[in-house]
């Protein structure tokens, strides 16, 4: 995967290393330069140095006119050194050099140094010497140290210094500053790049996620957000999505609920309008059949005939009777026994079923809920569960009265319930089911909602599980 250099996974960890890069660049270049400055400095303190020290017999050469003495002194046993010295009489002619063959003897000093800045006038109690800077290429600097005799000046004694004598061994330093440098960068660059990855990380994390938002159902999504310090920016920020993503969760999860409430609420409308529709017809199609088998003798074969239609008949009646639920409260109100009966209605089929049923009803007094409903709706979900485990397999009930409701939970082992399963699960004659009736849960759910109550159903691995919670009046007992 390929990315763009917009991205901070990039951007984070490359600005670091080129910030280090930088860092490391500027400060060789500062050492270099001021190392250049600090050998310019001291050529010329040394360079003043040695003019003192040579100023007193240089004057005592140019007052007995012995040029072999100045010579001699400039000269030096290194033969002057890296630097050329000149020695000026009164007059500005040239009395000697530690370069006779460049620089000849009574030669006019502007003459042999034209671009030689004028000497400026010089206070007797200031120090005598000043180093002065040059733009030459031969000549970078040029020392100029007054030679004084019983208070006037006999001589000038004059240095030309240049950058060549040590830009070798400035040389030699830029190379070691550079290997240094080199070497410390190897080591901190893959540092600075794993630091900056490390910074980074979190929120490339953060940002995967805001990037599957909208795309994948929230309820679903599984994040890894950042844990690192919970004060800082980035911290914050991960805790403010993950409640986002609860929120949005939520949002979707009451989308959901609503959306199927209002498709099964209009599904029973019409299953409702078209059973009354249906049954009138029905009622007078029966009705024609028995008045014909009073009012005319028939023989075998109109008999069988009439046997025939009047089954199919009732067949149809029982199918749309069930489209029919009215969960209409009756004078009798549900009792425990009421609870059990349903427990010894279906111990045959789970029996039978090779499966096994736990059951624990923890209602003891008078629940105030119509009974035949509530009983109907919990024989329907325990069969369903019975039907729906293999053999071998488990069906639990669990019964209770908790914050003014009756509480039911039915769950069963057995195959996992996809998610597009769950969202028509509840809907008549459903796809998922092509093997049962189809109104089991339909009828289950039309009972809850006229009780005024909720189910719902989830899935667990290999457990499918039903909660239901029926609302009970203000002044039940329970």
């Amino acid at each position: 995967m390929t990315l763009p250099l917009s991205s901070y996974r990039l951007r984070l960890p490359l600005s670091l290393s080129i910030a280090a890069v930088a860092t490391a660049f500027s400060m060789a270049v500062a050492l270099g330069l001021q190392t250049l400055t600090n050998l310019r400095e001291d050529q010329g303190r040394n360079a003043m140095t040695l003019g003192y020290a040579m100023a007193g017999v240089q004057i005592q050469a140019l007052r007995n006119d012995d040029v072999w003495l100045a010579f001699s002194l400039l000269r030096g046993p290194d033969g002057g050194g890296d630097a050329v010295w000149i020695l000026v009489d009164q007059a500005g002619r040239i009395f000697a050099s530690n370069r006779p063959r460049r620089f000849r003897l009574d030669q006019s000093i502007e003459n042999a140094l034209p671009w030689l800045p004028e000497t400026q006038p010089q206070v007797m109690d200031e120090t005598p010497g000043r180093v002065s800077a040059i733009d030459r290429d031969d000549v970078r600097r040029v020392l100029r140290l007054p030679l004084y005799s019983d208070g006037s000046q006999v001589g000038e004694l004059i240095a030309l210094l240049s950058d060549a004598p040590y830009l070798p061994r400035f040389r030699e330093i830029l190379l070691g500053g550079v290997l240094v440098t080199g070497s410390i960068l190897a080591v901190l660059l893959p540092i600075g790049w794993l630091w900056g990855r490390r910074m980074v990380g979190p929120l490339v994390q953060l940002a995967d996620c805001m990037g599957r938002v909208g795309r994948e159902d929230p309820r679903r999504m599984q994040c890894t957000l950042p844990d690192g310090d919970s004060d800082s920016e980035i911290g914050r920020l991960g805790r403010q999505f993950a409640m986002m993503l609860s929120a949005l969760a939520q949002k979707e999860s009451l989308e959901q609920q609503m959306i199927q409430a209002e498709r099964l609420a209009a599904v029973g409308r019409v299953a409702a309008g078209v059973a009354h529709e249906v049954n009138n017809p029905l009622g007078g199609m029966l009705m024609a059949i028995d008045t014909y088998r009073r009012a005319h003798p028939v023989d075998a074969q109109t008999e069988r005939l009439l046997d025939l239609l009047e089954r199919a008949l009732r067949q149809i009646q029982g199918s749309v009777s069930a489209l029919l639920v009215e969960a209409r409260a009756d004078l009798r109100t549900l009792t425990r026994e009421d609870l059990e009966d349903v427990k010894t209605l279906v111990q045959p089929n789970s029996v039978k079923a090779r499966i096994a049923l736990s059951w624990e009803n923890a209602c003891d007094t008078r629940i105030h809920l119509p009974a035949a409903p509530v009983r109907q709706l919990l024989l329907n979900l325990v069969l369903n569960a019975v039907q729906a485990s293999q053999g071998g397999g488990h069906v639990g009930v669990w019964i209770t009265t908790q914050d003014n409701q009756l509480m039911m939970r039915i769950e069963n082992s057995g195959r996992a319930l996809a998610p597009e399963q769950l969202l028509h699960l509840f809907e008549p004659y459903p796809a998922s089911r092509p093997h049962t009736q189809g109104l089991g849960l339909w009828v289950c759910y039309q009972i809850v909602s006229q009780l005024g109550g909720t189910i719902r159903a989830e899935t667990q691995g290999e457990l499918t599980r039903f909660l239901v919670a029926l609302p009970l009046a203000p002044e039940s007992p329970a």
